[in-house]
């Protein structure tokens, strides 16, 4: 699954953001992805990219397992450098 996602964000022709887990301990760091409930340490995305929600977060709001939608835009806060941050708003 993985390589089909970057051959699509590939496809895309557009910039792709490498968004890294920002951890509060050395123990969240080692955590596995099982640990974390699904989080990943690592997740890329890219304007246009297709993405899914793979566990309940926000039922009442539809925010529900398989729902799907897609990345319209990135968005940084001013003067922030995006190889430096993460997004500070991920619009879908």
């Amino acid at each position: 699954v993985k390589n089909l996602n970057t051959v699509r964000l590939a496809n895309l022709q557009k910039a792709v953001v490498r968004c890294k887990a920002k951890h509060n301990s050395t123990e969240a760091k080692k955590a596995s992805e099982e640990d974390a409930d699904g989080l990943e340490k690592e997740v890329l995305l890219a304007e246009g990219a297709k993405i899914m929600i793979t566990r309940n977060v926000w039922t009442s709001k539809g925010l529900v397992n398989g729902a799907q939608g897609v990345v319209r835009k990135l968005w940084y806060y001013p003067g922030s450098n995006p190889r430096d941050v993460l997004p500070a708003v991920v619009f879908v």
